[in-house]
């Protein structure tokens, strides 16, 4: 990584590691932390590439805080079900939501393939 203004992270043997009931969901997951292990970033706070199999939720859960706060979820395939502040949203790839403070959210996966999602969070320091 390159100090100053500019940053690159070579993530070629970067391994997922197993979650079990990611916030009290169902089903095991698995997540790759591609910047967490990297050091300190202005506003992103992670970015996930996760895994998740048939049947497997991520649990609705808040992301309950005071200042700004946003983790967006990009869907690169597979399909699923989001709630969104109690709504819920079918998911394919292309397609992105968001949880800002204070905000419910989870997911399905109700497809039959693996649905695979990046997870970015960002919010000040």
């Amino acid at each position: 990584m390159n100090a100053g203004t500019t940053a690159f992270i070579n993530n070629q043997h970067q391994t997922y590691q197993t979650i079990e009931k990611c916030h009290d969901g169902e089903g095991p997951l698995m997540l790759k932390d591609v910047i967490g292990a990297f050091g300190k970033w202005q506003f992103v706070k992670f970015i996930h590439d996760d895994i998740i199999p048939p049947g497997t939720t991520i649990g609705y859960h808040q992301h309950a805080c005071s200042s700004p706060f946003e983790e967006w979820y990009y869907v690169l395939s597979g399909e699923g079900i989001m709630q969104l502040d109690g709504e819920e949203h079918r998911m394919r790839p292309g397609d992105i939501s968001v949880c800002f403070a204070n905000g419910h959210h989870g997911i399905k996966n109700t497809g039959t393939e693996n649905l695979r999602i990046l997870v970015i969070c960002a919010a000040p320091l």
